[in-house]
């Protein structure tokens, strides 16, 4: 099988569990846990009140401005055109200023909007755009209608992901196998948490999450950043694979707040890389006035509310209870990954790849370590995943590759021997 083949058959994986749990709502399949269909739960119901927001507060904005906008945008393209065709060695800034004139467009409609509980809004963002032309044209919309625009977004970006998580493999270690076997490990998860870990790893919706289920932030988060870790360890580093990385995180940052350490990380890996910095860094603040506008209504709204926000959130006191009690990072799953894990970033032959993917993993899992209920709410750690699977192919290759070695050595074929 090529390996576009084979990256097909993971992708198809993960589309197929998560339809096949669906599917059978109310039963068990085997590898999977029990799943009931609900169209939205827990924070998706908030992420839902605010695509309801962003679509009703256009109204609100008035006819006359909807329409200055709609000018102002088609002169803005217009310009972002003529600069697209006329100056091609500036076609990453022209990149990096659409996607800040789509984040200021934004913008407006958000200042119409009210709380919603949503503490972010970049998936609803994203969620909200299909179901915009739908609603134009009149299509009713309930719970049910927006579960299914955001299942087909969450699954696609699990199969960006798979497919970003195998490109991380490739560049950073220059073999396909490690890519193949890295992107794998994550077409398979879903079907492997519950064997590894037990069936706490199936608890809090950890899984429905993961699997896309369930209309929450992290399929989105994990296909951003894995795809501009990606970009940034691509081995033809131009101006425009750094642009797209730093739209890319912006956007993750709109998405999940702290996918905004990972901006400062990818600053550091451009510049150790000596790649074009300013066109990164333009794309980086691309989204940043979305994420300044919504502030107010996202978690500045929930902080005096014990329910979304625990008292004492971080602590280093917090730090043990959030690996020991974890709901899927049990101790055999992480025997199981760690090792070979640090194996690969051992064998990696590039100091500083291995270095990357080391930091992009530790970042996240470091940060909520110190948080109060990661011990409950894994997902919050599942953008490290890809990374660490890439080290774990590394590890797990270079075992075998030895092994291997080892036997041809202690057994060397007859010709060899004569």
């Amino acid at each position: 099988m090529s390996v576009r083949g084979a990256l097909v058959a993971l992708a198809a994986v993960r589309v197929v569990v998560p339809l096949a749990a669906l599917a059978a709502s109310g039963s068990k399949l085997p590898l999977l846990p029990r799943y009931d269909y609900v169209a939205t739960t827990g924070d998706g119901s908030g992420f839902y009140a605010a695509t309801r927001e962003f679509l009703a507060s256009w109204g609100r904005l008035g006819a006359p401005l909807v329409a200055l906008l709609g000018v102002a945008t088609v002169v803005v393209a217009a310009l972002l055109v003529r600069e697209w065709r006329r100056r091609r060695a500036r076609r990453a800034y022209v990149l990096a200023g659409a996607a800040l004139a789509f984040a200021l467009l934004i913008c407006a409609a958000v200042s119409q909007m009210n709380e919603s509980g949503a503490a972010v809004f970049g998936w609803p963002l994203l969620w909200s755009l299909p179901m915009l032309p739908y609603r134009a044209l009149g299509g009713p919309l309930d719970a049910g209608v927006a579960f299914g625009f955001g299942l087909v977004l969450s699954l696609v970006a699990n199969v960006v992901t798979v497919g970003a998580t195998y490109f991380v493999g490739v560049y950073a270690t220059g073999r396909r196998a490690v890519g193949l076997a890295a992107a794998a490990l994550f077409a398979l998860w879903p079907l492997l948490t519950g064997v590894i870990a037990g069936s706490s790893a199936w608890q809090n919706g950890t899984w429905t999450v993961d699997a896309g289920l369930v209309m929450y932030t992290e399929p989105l988060s994990t296909a951003l950043l894995t795809t501009a870790l990606a970009l940034l360890l691509s081995p033809r580093g131009t101006p425009m694979r750094m642009a797209v990385a730093g739209v890319a995180l912006s956007f993750a940052t709109a998405v999940k707040l702290t996918d905004g350490l990972l901006v400062a990380l990818g600053l550091v890996v451009v510049a150790l890389r000596r790649r074009a910095v300013a066109p990164y860094l333009a794309g980086a603040v691309s989204f940043l006035p979305l994420v300044a506008v919504y502030w107010p209504l996202g978690y500045a709204s929930l902080f005096d509310n014990p329910n979304s926000w625990p008292r004492d959130p971080f602590s280093g006191s917090y730090v043990l209870s959030s690996w020991t009690d974890s709901l899927l990072f049990t101790p055999r799953l992480l025997l199981i990954l760690l090792p070979l894990a640090a194996l690969g970033a051992l064998l990696l032959r590039d100091r500083r790849e291995s270095g990357i993917l080391v930091a992009w993993a530790l970042l996240p899992a470091a940060f909520y370590s110190f948080y109060r209920v990661t011990w409950e709410h894994p997902r919050f750690i599942f953008a490290s995943l890809p990374p660490v699977f890439v080290l774990w192919a590394v590890g797990t290759l270079g075992a075998v590759d030895r092994v291997r070695a080892g036997i041809h050595s202690a057994h060397p074929p007859a010709t060899e021997r004569t």
